[in-house]
């Protein structure tokens, strides 16, 4: 299937491993320059060299990096000009952000929820603020906010995640109907329990303090959790969803909120 993707160019946060790392690789392979940034530098540039060998079109030009956390606005101006070095960005995916305060909610400190609010929802629309310019003077664009599962069914020990997830939802929506008749199509994706390098490194974690395997591990949380189709699920079936929104092909689909959890989600939206 064409997506109409090729000579786009694109920016994914949070791009040097996981989600974020999933999508840039389907990018690349649909032959858009991307623009990739996260905190960490190793990781981050050795996702670049890596790309840069899967690309269509092999050249230093073909991905950048821009190493820097994503709640610092520095960071924001230097994603900019990654892409006005590429041309201009015509597709953002907001993929950085993560739990903060994992804590029984009447343990919650104040920075605890600013904390969250401004990693996973105020990073993006600053970023979003920045590249929609380029979006509107094209008359295209497309935005996919990555949420999570627990915007919709919020889990004990991580509230201020799900409630800044949720918040998110929210930013979508507004700039769907906000920008939907420029030719900038903002959609979120809400994934469910994925497995990632983050989740198996809390499985090594939980396997050095319980001294049950994984396979145990996962088994108990699922009893507790139950996805439908019975397994996690990969960064890889979550970057196919992203990709899908980021393409010509989804030209009419706007302002909607994705679940991509295997069935976690249970109620109606």
């Amino acid at each position: 299937m064409d997506l109409g993707l090729t000579g786009k160019v694109a920016v994914v946060t949070g791009a040097s491993r996981g989600i974020g790392r999933a999508v840039a690789d389907e990018l690349v392979a649909s032959g858009v320059k991307v623009v990739i940034s996260a905190r960490g530098a190793e990781d981050l540039h050795r996702a670049v060299e890596e790309l840069r060998q899967g690309a269509p079109l092999p050249g230093e030009d073909s991905v950048l990096a821009v190493v820097g956390d994503a709640t610092e606005e520095s960071t924001t101006v230097a994603i900019g000009k990654a892409a006005a070095r590429l041309g201009g960005a015509d597709i953002l995916v907001n993929n950085a952000g993560g739990e903060s305060g994992h804590l029984p909610f009447d343990q919650l400190s104040d920075e605890d929820w600013d904390d969250a609010y401004r990693l996973n929802v105020v990073s993006g629309v600053r970023l979003t603020r920045a590249l929609l310019p380029h979006m509107r003077g094209r008359r295209w664009g497309r935005i996919v906010n990555v949420s999570s599962y627990t915007a919709r069914v919020p889990e004990p020990f991580c509230a201020p995640y799900s409630a800044a997830k949720a918040a998110l939802v929210n930013v979508t929506r507004n700039l769907s109907r906000a920008y939907g008749s420029e030719g900038i199509c903002a959609n979120c994706v809400l994934p469910g329990l994925t497995y990632t390098e983050g989740a198996a490194s809390v499985f090594e974690d939980a396997m050095a303090a319980t001294g049950r395997s994984e396979e145990a591990l996962v088994e108990s949380m699922l009893r507790r959790a139950p996805i439908d189709v019975g397994r996690m699920g990969t960064a890889a079936e979550v970057a196919a969803a992203v990709i899908f929104l980021c393409s010509e092909r989804a030209s009419w689909i706007t302002g909607i909120a994705l679940p991509i959890d295997g069935g976690t989600i249970r109620s109606a939206p």
